[in-house]
């Protein structure tokens, strides 16, 4: 059996495009939900651990190329690791017409305590060394909570085939937010459409500790960490029902030419109104 299998082959609809007219990455990681759960099928171990539900994960995502409206692609994946405690998988989202690899994300999956040791004895004998970027482990501080960014209730259509709020659904929750402090700080939807500007998400590092059901109310906060020439990092904590931690975020992009296609520098107006709302710390 080949290392790498392929879990996902499809397209970029042109609904599934954002304000910077390229792939939301909330999509991504709907696709990433069923390339993980197909991995475990086409293995023949449909129950195998990372398959089931679980209210902790975490995953490491790195975009290289962007994937626009009618792109094909397909997603490769691997077991990267396994050991007493935990199961790591490797995507590859690859250009299906030029066979660039376009985005990488690493996945980490606690083992359920069901899982067999003929099953894990698999697993390990699949296990590759992972070959993408280097994953950087890191979590969202909590201290510093940020402004109010995103708050609504969880509806029956975002719930995943585990009965709990999917992914892609959480994902999208921080995607708004992202927009919220963007608008706050001055990039808003008439500044990107009067000077055709966005902002590029080139790194996402996200951790899941709980889980929401239908009808929860959802929270996300979001404070502005860091601040470059051209970058911008944010960190989103999202919270249900008195306060309960279901997942944070850091989110890394760059202020985006959208005709260039390529980052710009943010300008001084901006930068000014960042400031007051950056939070120093790692």
């Amino acid at each position: 059996m080949s290392k790498w299998i392929e879990t996902y082959r499809g397209v970029v609809n042109p609904w599934e495009c954002d304000v910077v007219e390229h792939f939301t990455i909330a999509y991504y990681y709907d696709r990433l939900a069923d390339a993980t759960r197909n991995f475990f099928d086409l293995i023949e171990e449909s129950g195998g651990p990372g398959s089931g539900p679980s209210a902790s994960s975490a995953s490491h995502a790195t975009f290289q190329q962007e994937l626009r409206a009618g792109a094909g692609f397909h997603i490769l994946t691997a077991v990267t690791g396994i050991d007493a405690g935990e199961l790591r998988l490797g995507h590859q989202v690859v250009d299906s017409t030029s066979g660039k690899t376009v985005a990488w994300i690493a996945e980490r999956h606690p083992l359920l305590k069901a899982s067999n040791a003929a099953t894990n004895q698999k697993l390990a004998s699949l296990s590759i060394p992972w070959p993408g970027p280097k994953v950087r482990n890191a979590r969202a501080p909590t201290a510093a909570r940020g402004m109010l960014t995103a708050r609504d209730r969880v509806k029956p259509m975002e719930i995943g085939e585990d009965g709990t709020m999917s992914l892609s659904s959480q994902v999208h929750r921080f995607s708004a937010a992202g927009m919220q402090v963007l608008a706050a700080v001055g990039m808003t939807v008439t500044y990107m459409q009067q000077q055709r500007r966005g902002f590029s998400t080139f790194e996402l590092n996200m951790t899941r500790v709980g889980d929401a059901r239908i009808g929860d109310i959802v929270d996300v906060t979001t404070s502005v960490f860091h601040v470059g020439n051209s970058s911008l990092r944010f960190n989103h904590r999202m919270t249900g029902p008195n306060e309960r931690e279901i997942a944070f975020l850091v989110q890394s992009g760059v202020h985006l030419d959208m005709d260039a296609r390529r980052s710009t520098a943010i300008p001084d107006e901006l930068r000014a109104l960042i400031s007051k709302l950056l939070v120093r710390g790692p």
